[in-house]
């Protein structure tokens, strides 16, 4: 079996499995409710249990993973609710954030963020919404990488990264009508006030642009059609769980996906 490919990341061991793990629970191989055998992953990476036991205890600091009573470990569930705090902290921190990062934007910088935006508008379609959310994701971080405030920078990727365990849910609402011919729309405008150093609408426009997602619309519908079907997958696999506990599921059925 070839070795998990966080092994081509020349850091730490603990980091190369937490950076593993994170990848696994962001894309959706590690799903909610979904124990994680920390000996099997330190059998599959040929290390002992520490540095899986370092990974997994900064998953849970992170908010990524839960770990009970028992020591169990399994991914944490991702909520309705917890996505709405996540937009309203997002609609803060990014509105300070890029108004002020604009004055920092270089001629070359606004350059390429015109033409991240015109490759978006490119895959502005169906066929194409993960290539358009990772331009998405792209461009912020391009303005992100210009904010003074290293805190404030820092606690953007922080939460940014909280985010990125719904990319599933926003890919599902992207595909509602109209929602990412508005999307575009306010990434135009956006641009458009980068470009001019309006700091007042750079404020209004992010503050918007998180804010508004989970207002009645047709990608808050989106939104919430995807949670349905995950409370639904939760409920069986936390019965699977259960079942392995007491036996009934082999320990390889416990992880599925985890190295693959």
């Amino acid at each position: 079996m070839d070795k998990p490919s966080a092994y081509a990341i020349p850091k730490t061991l603990s980091q190369s499995i937490y950076n593993h793990l994170k990848d696994a629970i962001i894309n959706n191989s590690l799903k909610a409710n979904q124990r994680i055998n920390e000996k099997e992953i330190a059998q599959r990476f040929e290390v002992s249990t520490t540095p899986v036991r370092e990974a997994v205890l900064k998953l849970s600091a992170e908010g990524f993973v839960t770990i009970d009573s028992h020591r169990e470990t399994v991914v944490k569930e991702i909520s309705y609710d917890e996505l709405k705090d996540i937009f309203q902290v997002l609609g803060q921190l990014d509105s300070l954030g890029t108004s002020l990062a604009v004055d920092n934007l270089s001629p070359k910088d606004l350059e390429d963020l015109e033409n991240l935006t015109a490759e978006m508008e490119k895959n502005c379609h169906l066929d194409s919404t993960e290539k358009y959310v990772a331009l998405n994701q792209d461009i912020h971080k391009k303005i992100w990488k210009h904010i003074p405030n290293r805190v404030l920078r820092s606690t953007l990727h922080y939460v940014h990264d909280q985010m990125l365990r719904y990319s599933y849910a926003h890919l599902n609402a992207l595909k509602k009508p109209d929602v990412l011919e508005t999307s575009m729309k306010e990434h135009r405008e956006i641009l458009t006030a980068l470009k001019t150093q309006d700091k007042k609408k750079i404020n209004n426009l992010m503050f918007k642009h998180w804010n508004s997602r989970l207002q009645p619309s047709s990608y808050e519908e989106g939104i919430r059609e995807y949670f349905t079907s995950q409370r639904k997958g939760g409920v069986q696999r936390k019965r699977e769980n259960i079942t392995n506990e007491k036996g009934g599921v082999s320990a390889k059925a416990d992880t599925p996906g985890i190295i693959d």
